[in-house]
């Protein structure tokens, strides 16, 4: 047996590897979610209160497509894993922002063009998403 398949075999013995896979899923959420931003950005755009919306110095639809631009390429460096611990970082802290918006939208009664339930099930999903951000971060930044 050649030395690259015994490689080869130790590896697919051993099954994927966690840290690979959450990066990978993370990179994949970010991704879609970015590209959904650019190719319906409706129901992101109804998600900001007016409240809220008059303090973005830009109008809402410009706010939503500019989020989705810029999570392209920070989807993309998590795909490829370059710069890793950083990207995940800021989608981490990115998130965290995003949790406290839907905190301070559902305690205050605010209406986001979207029922409570539906904002308390984007924060189940936020935290959950924030916690593997971190987790990919602190990952790489112990690898590197």
């Amino acid at each position: 047996m050649s030395d690259a398949r015994a490689r080869l075999d130790a590896v697919l013995a051993r099954g994927p590897d966690p840290a690979s896979a959450a990066r990978l899923g993370l990179g994949l959420t970010i991704l879609l979610a970015g590209m959904h931003k650019l190719f319906a950005p409706a129901p992101w755009d109804a998600l900001v209160v007016p409240e809220f919306a008059a303090l973005l110095p830009v109008s809402v639809r410009v706010w939503t497509l500019a989020n989705g631009v810029a999570e392209i390429p920070v989807a993309l460096g998590l795909l490829a894993d370059r710069l890793s611990a950083l990207l995940a970082a800021f989608v981490c802290l990115s998130l965290v922002g995003t949790l406290c918006y839907l905190v301070v939208v559902l305690l205050a009664g605010f209406d986001a063009g979207v029922t409570a339930g539906t904002l308390a099930i984007l924060a189940v999903h936020d935290i959950g998403l924030a916690g593997l951000a971190a987790a990919v971060s602190v990952r790489a930044a112990r690898r590197d």
